[in-house]
């Protein structure tokens, strides 16, 4: 995954969450942000974590430095995932 799609990704989930913030009702706010949960997860996590995979079996195994990556993005999708949350919580 590109530096561009994860920023479009971002840019995504930071709209479903400012989305979620003026739903009129609770309901919907409740199934929005678990939308918007799950989209952030998918773009954030799980597809830079399928491209990271791709690319590290290449030469048919995992080194440590890979894992490394693979943590990094892990903790970088989940910490722009919590900064989108907490932004929807600034709007309420």
């Amino acid at each position: 995954m590109n530096k561009h799609e994860f920023i479009g990704g971002a840019i995504g989930t930071i709209l479903s969450a400012t989305g979620t913030a003026i739903q009129p009702s609770e309901v919907l706010q409740i199934i929005s942000l678990v939308i918007t949960i799950i989209g952030g997860i998918i773009s954030m996590i799980v597809i830079p974590l399928v491209s990271w995979y791709k690319r590290a079996k290449e030469d048919g195994k995992i080194d440590k430095d890979e894992v490394k990556e693979a943590l990094d993005i892990v903790e970088k999708g989940s910490k722009e995932i919590k900064e989108s949350l907490d932004d929807k919580k600034k709007g309420d």
